[in-house]
C-alpha cells in the first residue's frame, strides 16, 4: 500500500471507516468487497477489491459476522433444508451450496427435518426470525396435499420477509427450482438394461406419495414396454434402510430376477446388502441398479447402472436462483443427467 495510517495511538479494533480511507474508497464500497456484497468475491474491479483487501490487511481488519447484514437488516446467509445430512447424495449437493455460497461471501444454515412433518414446519416457522437472504428447501416433496399446503405456506410467509425462495427437486410449489428430468432418464435406463440383455425386475423405490421416486418409478416402468413380463414393485423408505427392507420383502421372488432397479443409489446399497446376506451375488448374476451416481457409490462399484446426476451442481444453480437473480422472478432450471449403463455413460 502506498498510504498508511500510523500512529493510531489507541487499542480499539480498526474500523471499516479506516479501511475505506486507507484504500481511497466509500465506506459502502468497502463494506460490498469485505462482507460479500450482491456480488460476493467480485464486487467491484479487481483492482478496485486488491485496494481494499490490502488495507484491511494492513489494518488488522476483520469483518465482524454480526455486523454482516444485507440492506433492510437481512443476514448475510442462506438456509438450506434437507431431510438427512448423513445421505451421501444428499451432502454432496449440500457440499454444492456450501461452495456456491462461499463464493458470494455468504454463509449456509444447514437444517436436516428427518423426513418429520411436524419437524419440517418447525424448522421452516424459526427461519422467519433468522432473516436469511434465500430460503432452499431440498426436502422430498410428497402428492400429500394438506402437507404440501402448510409447507407452502410456510414459504409464502418467508418470501413475504424478503426471503427468495428455490425449490430443489420435484414439487408442484410454484417457486423457482432446480431438478432434473427424472421420468425421462428413468425411462431411458431402463431401455438400456433391457437392450443389454435383462427382463426380469423387480423395482424398488421410495413411499407411494414421494413425487421423485414416483416419477422415477413411472419413467422405468414405461421404459420396460418392451419386456412384457410382470415387474414386482416393492415401496419402502427413500434410503439405504428402505433398499434393505424391500429386498427382504422381495425374498421369495428373487430367484431368477435379472435386475432389482432401486430408484436411488442409497436404496440400491441397501439392496445390495440384503442380496449379500442372501448369498444370491455369488450364487446368480443379479445386478441392482440405482438413481443419482454418487461419487463414492460408482468408485467402489464400476460397473454400477445409475442415472448421473449433478449433484453439486445443483447447489450452484440453486444458489444463483436466490441470490443472482435481482428481479425475483420465477425461473426453473432443469440440470441435465446421464444414464449410466454397467458404467457406461449412454449417448446423449
Amino acid at each position: 500500500m502506498s498510504r498508511a495510517i500510523a500512529g493510531r495511538g489507541h487499542s480499539k479494533p480498526p474500523t471499516l471507516a479506516e479501511v475505506a480511507a486507507l484504500a481511497g474508497v466509500s465506506v459502502p464500497t468497502a463494506s460490498r468487497v469485505l462482507n460479500g456484497g450482491v456480488r460476493g468475491a467480485k464486487s467491484g474491479t479487481s483492482e478496485l477489491r486488491d485496494r481494499v483487501l490490502d488495507a484491511a490487511n494492513a489494518l488488522g481488519y476483520t469483518p465482524s459476522p454480526a455486523a454482516q447484514t444485507m440492506k433492510g437488516g437481512r443476514a448475510n446467509t442462506i438456509a438450506l433444508l434437507t431431510s438427512d445430512i448423513e445421505d451421501a447424495g444428499s451432502a454432496t449437493m449440500i457440499a454444492g451450496v456450501m461452495h456456491a455460497a462461499e463464493r458470494r461471501g455468504l454463509s449456509v444454515a444447514v437444517r436436516a427435518t428427518l423426513d418429520d412433518r411436524g419437524r419440517e414446519l418447525s424448522l421452516l416457522r424459526a427461519l422467519r426470525g433468522e432473516r436469511h437472504r434465500g430460503v432452499i428447501i431440498a426436502t422430498s416433496r410428497t402428492s400429500v396435499m394438506e402437507r404440501e399446503r402448510k409447507v407452502q405456506e410456510e414459504l409464502l410467509q418467508l418470501q413475504k420477509q424478503g426471503a427468495r425462495i428455490v425449490v430443489i427437486g420435484d414439487s408442484s410449489f410454484g417457486f423457482s427450482s432446480v431438478t432434473v428430468d427424472n421420468y425421462e432418464n428413468a425411462r431411458r435406463l431402463a431401455e438400456g438394461l433391457v437392450a443389454s440383455g435383462a427382463k426380469r425386475f423387480a423395482l424398488v423405490a421410495g413411499p407411494v406419495e414421494q413425487l421423485t421416486s414416483q416419477r422415477r418409478l413411472d419413467g422405468f416402468v414405461a421404459g420396460l414396454a418392451s419386456v412384457g413380463s410382470p415387474v414386482a414393485v416393492v415401496h419402502d423408505a427413500f434410503s439405504r434402510d428402505g433398499g434393505y427392507r424391500a429386498v427382504h420383502t422381495l425374498t421369495p421372488k428373487l430367484q431368477g430376477l435379472d435386475v432389482i432397479a432401486a430408484m436411488s443409489d442409497g436404496m440400491a446399497v441397501g439392496a445390495r446388502v440384503k442380496v449379500r446376506e442372501l448369498g444370491m451375488d455369488r450364487s446368480q448374476h443379479l445386478e441392482i441398479s440405482g438413481f443419482d451416481s454418487v461419487p463414492v457409490i460408482s468408485d467402489l462399484w464400476p460397473e454400477f447402472s445409475t442415472v448421473e446426476v449433478p449433484l453439486e451442481a445443483f447447489g450452484e444453480s440453486a444458489v444463483a436462483l436466490a441470490v443472482d437473480n435481482e428481479s425475483g422472478a420465477v425461473d426453473s432450471v432443469t440440470l441435465r443427467a446421464h444414464p449410466v449403463v454397467h458404467g457406461l455413460r449412454l449417448g446423449a
